[in-house]
C-alpha cells in the first residue's frame, strides 16, 4: 500500500511540474506577472514533492523485498534497486524535476532547460513500465513515452486552469482555458492512440480484460478515463465559451468543474500505481 500511494503522489507531483511548465510556456503571454508567479510557487512545491516520495519509494520497495521495515534501510536491497530500472529512471526524473524547478525561479516564459527537464521528468516512469519488464522493442517504450507526456500536458494544467479560474480578470481565465482546449484537443487523441496501441500490444487478448485483478483494474481505469474525457469535454464545448460572458459565475462553475477533473485523475493516477505496482498483464507474470 505504501509503494502504491508513493507512486500515485510522485505521479501526480511530476505530472503537475510538467504539466505547469508546458502551461507556462504557450500561456505565458497570456499571464501577468503576479498569475505566473502564483503558479510557480506551486509548482516549486511540486518540485519537492516529487522528489521526496520518489526517494520515499525507493525505501519502501527495499522494504517490501525484506517484508519490514528494517528493510529500507538495508543497504544491499537499496544498492539492489538502485542499479536495476528504478534507480535510473528515479535519477533522470530527480534531475528533470530539479532543472525544471531552478528554471522555474524566474518570471521569463520557461526556456529550453525547464522543458527539457520537464520532458525528462514525465517520460522518466517509461523506464520501469511493463514495456521495459517485457524486454519488448523500441515501439511499445516509444508508445508509453508518448502518453505519459500527453498524461502531464492534460492533467498538469488543470491546477493552473483552476488558478486562472479564481481570478478576478475572467478574460484571461477564458483565453487561457481556450488555448489549452484547442491545444487538448491534438494531445488528447495523441493519448487515447498511444494508450491503445500500448494496452493491445500488453495485453492481446481482449479476454484478458475480464480474467484476473490487472484486467479488472484496467477496466476501471478506462471507465475512470472515459468519465475525465466527459467532463474535458463539457468544460471545453460549453464551460470555456461561458467564462468571457457569464464573469464571475461561469467562472466557479468552471473552477468547480476542474476541481472535479482533478478528483478523477487522482483515482486515474491511483489505479495506475496499483497497475504497474501490484498486477502485471498475464503475460509479465
Amino acid at each position: 500500500m505504501a509503494a502504491v500511494l508513493a507512486k500515485a503522489f510522485t505521479y501526480a507531483a511530476t505530472f503537475g511540474v510538467a504539466g505547469g511548465v508546458f502551461f507556462l510556456r504557450y500561456s505565458h503571454d497570456l499571464l501577468t506577472a503576479a498569475d505566473t508567479a502564483r503558479i510557480q510557487r506551486i509548482l516549486r512545491v511540486w518540485v519537492g514533492v516529487a522528489v521526496l516520495c520518489s526517494a520515499a519509494r525507493i525505501l519502501v520497495l527495499a522494504g517490501s523485498m525484506q517484508g519490514a521495515l528494517a528493510g529500507m534501510f538495508n543497504r544491499p536491497f537499496l544498492q539492489m534497486i538502485l542499479r536495476a530500472g528504478e534507480g535510473p529512471a528515479t535519477g533522470v526524473r530527480i534531475a528533470g524535476l530539479l532543472a525544471a524547478g531552478y528554471a522555474l525561479c524566474s518570471l521569463r516564459r520557461p526556456g529550453l532547460l525547464a522543458m527539457a527537464g520537464a520532458i525528462a521528468a514525465a517520460t522518466s516512469f517509461a523506464g520501469v513500465g511493463h514495456p521495459r519488464a517485457a524486454a519488448l522493442s523500441v515501439v511499445p517504450m516509444m508508445l508509453e513515452s508518448a502518453h505519459l507526456l500527453c498524461v502531464g500536458f492534460w492533467l498538469g494544467a488543470l491546477t493552473p486552469l483552476w488558478v486562472m479560474a479564481r481570478q478576478p480578470d475572467t478574460a484571461r481565465a477564458a483565453a487561457t482555458a481556450e488555448r489549452f482546449g484547442r491545444m487538448a484537443v491534438f494531445v488528447v487523441a495523441a493519448l487515447v492512440a498511444a494508450g491503445g496501441g500500448l494496452m493491445w500490444i500488453l495485453i492481446g487478448d481482449a479476454g484478458e480484460l475480464l480474467d484476473g485483478a490487472y484486467g479488472r483494474a484496467l477496466l476501471t481505469k478506462l471507465a475512470l478515463v472515459a468519465g475525465l474525457l466527459g467532463v474535458a469535454a463539457i468544460n471545453k464545448l460549453r464551460l470555456t465559451q461561458r467564462l468571457s460572458t457569464h464573469g464571475l459565475r461561469a467562472a466557479r462553475s468552471f473552477a468547480r468543474s476542474i476541481q472535479f477533473e482533478l478528483a478523477l485523475g487522482g483515482l486515474i493516477l491511483l489505479v495506475t500505481a496499483a497497475l504497474t505496482t501490484v498486477w502485471g498483464p498475464a503475460g509479465l507474470e
